[in-house]
């Protein structure tokens, strides 16, 4: 079983400031696509200044990253570039597969049998269809999925005892 671990909401909080520029930009400028606003941003900025949510960062670097890997959509090639460079000057050893954002995640790895940690529930309604594990991330805890607030239990596997958990392994 692999497990992949959504950057953005999970591991990182780039989406607070992320599209609160992208409205205040739309009402000076109307004909602003959301695309071509994704396509120009700083990424190095707004990845570098994201808050690590729950200590991510330090826990992937505890855990053997073998079998755990993150698995982060983008918008464009410099944010695709500003990650990969912001997890390995942090140390982070783990795979770090790049989804562009035309493709879901369960058309890039297989699904079936492995956990998906996200905070989105498109993504994780996706991941379950193609036969997948979903997690989501939340900090409410109220999901129709089982769901954590912090990344030590998957990493640690005791999210694996589980009740739902069990259900989906056996299936």
């Amino acid at each position: 079983m692999i497990k992949y671990i959504d950057c953005d909401g999970v591991i990182l909080d780039t989406e607070t400031h992320l599209f609160d520029d992208y409205d205040r930009l739309k009402q000076e400028n109307p004909d602003l696509r959301k695309r071509d606003y994704l396509a120009n941003l700083d990424w190095d900025v707004l990845i570098y200044q994201a808050a690590v949510i729950n200590d991510a960062i330090n826990l992937l670097k505890e855990y053997d990253p073998r079998g755990v890997h993150i698995l982060t959509r983008i918008h464009s090639l410099r944010e695709a570039k500003a990650k990969i460079n912001y997890f390995r000057s942090s140390g982070v050893k783990n795979g770090i597969i790049i989804v562009n954002s035309e493709f879901k995640k369960s058309e890039v790895v297989n699904a079936k049998g492995n956990i998906l940690v996200d905070d989105s529930t498109a993504n994780l309604d996706d991941w379950a269809k193609a036969g997948g594990i979903p997690i989501q991330f939340s900090s409410t805890l109220e999901s129709g999925f089982p769901t954590v607030s912090t990344l030590e239990c998957v990493l640690d596997d005791s999210i694996l005892d589980h009740h739902e958990i069990r259900l989906m392994l056996n299936k």
